[in-house]
């Protein structure tokens, strides 16, 4: 009872795990991805759109190896296809930072 009570008195930060590095890492920090019927994968920018999300960081190597279609499909659980849009998108957030594109508050 009195570890609730804690939890919301200090607050809680959630953690979330990079699909392709498997470190956890505050959820702000990472890029969200989401699966949504009709749109296929789209970038979250806000954090808190419908669907099945996926998270990357910001690392080269995991932008690079998340954005394969097999690391895709394996994470949303169906075969999706990779839009061009998706990868401007993410690589204009890590050009710019995570900070400047609104990921991170």
């Amino acid at each position: 009872m009195a570890e609730s009570r804690l939890m919301t008195e200090v607050g809680h930060t959630p953690l979330r795990r990079c699909l392709v590095c498997r470190k956890r890492r505050r959820k702000g920090e990472l890029i969200r991805l989401v699966y949504t019927e009709g749109k296929g994968v789209i970038v979250d920018t806000g954090q808190r759109m419908p669907g099945r999300g996926a998270y990357l960081c910001g690392d080269d190597r995991c932008l690079r190896r998340g954005l394969t279609v097999k690391v895709m499909s394996n994470a949303f659980k169906k075969k999706v296809v990779i839009d061009g849009n998706v990868r401007k998108s993410i690589e204009s957030i890590s050009q710019g930072g995570l900070e400047r594109s609104g990921q991170i508050r």
